[in-house]
């Protein structure tokens, strides 16, 4: 997503990236030359925020593209260590650019700065829907991994004891702050119970706390998110 292609003639090519010649309908040559755009702005979430922003970094950087970065203000320090680590490794300067604000201050006018070329973002759907109407105004290419949590399926043949581990695992790990956890879950209704009953007891083992202390949920990431968090009520 991060090269640019070029298309001459009739584009009808199995070898992506290579020129060919193309006899039907009309006999002309196919050539695909891949090129960096420019510059790439890297607009990355609070949660898993290293792994997040080198998911980014890495193919852009790769392609030959300059960055700049712009990490969530609530978790700005991971950033800031990991440019840190690009100047030691060598890079020249321009080619990793980190810019640290929140999205009105920082965000906005990165992606609507005439030298951007290209935008990536994961985060909310309120936010990369403005994204994408923001950057057609002048045709910058855009890819967008917005908000949204996964549903588990659960059949009536599964062996419970077995599976009731990993679907709570999936549901808790990362304090929950992760976009593919499980947010909802369809039990067939013929082992319904069983499960849930099953479930509360493998919940009750996830302590929360310090985790330096040998807890398995730490604190959340924000007042804001706790409180939205909190406001949630088992349905009976």
């Amino acid at each position: 997503m991060f090269y640019e292609y070029l298309n001459i003639g009739y584009c009808n090519f199995e070898n992506f990236g290579h020129s060919v010649v193309q006899s039907e309908p009309i006999r002309a040559i196919n050539y695909v030359q891949h090129d960096p755009i420019g510059v790439a702005a890297l607009i990355s979430p609070w949660n898993l925020p290293l792994y997040l922003l080198s998911f980014k970094l890495a193919p852009a950087l790769a392609c030959g593209n300059t960055v700049v970065a712009k990490p969530s203000e609530i978790t700005s320090v991971t950033a800031y260590v990991l440019a840190h680590a690009f100047l030691e490794a060598g890079f020249p300067p321009g080619v990793v650019n980190i810019i640290i604000g929140n999205g009105s201050e920082a965000g906005e006018p990165l992606i609507s700065h005439k030298d951007v070329n290209l935008i990536s973002f994961t985060g909310s759907t309120a936010v990369g829907k403005k994204i994408a109407e923001i950057a057609a105004k002048t045709n910058k290419k855009v890819s967008l991994e917005m908000g949204g949590k996964n549903a588990g399926i659960v059949f009536e043949d599964v062996d419970i004891e077995e599976v009731v581990p990993q679907v709570a695992r999936s549901c808790f790990a990362n304090q929950g702050e992760i976009c593919l956890c499980t947010e909802r879950l369809y039990v067939h209704s013929k082992i319904y119970d069983k499960f849930l009953n099953s479930f509360i007891e493998n919940a009750k083992k996830w302590t929360v706390g310090d985790p330096k202390e040998n807890n398995s949920i730490g604190a959340l990431v924000s007042e804001t998110h706790f409180n939205k968090v909190t406001i949630y009520k088992y349905p009976h």
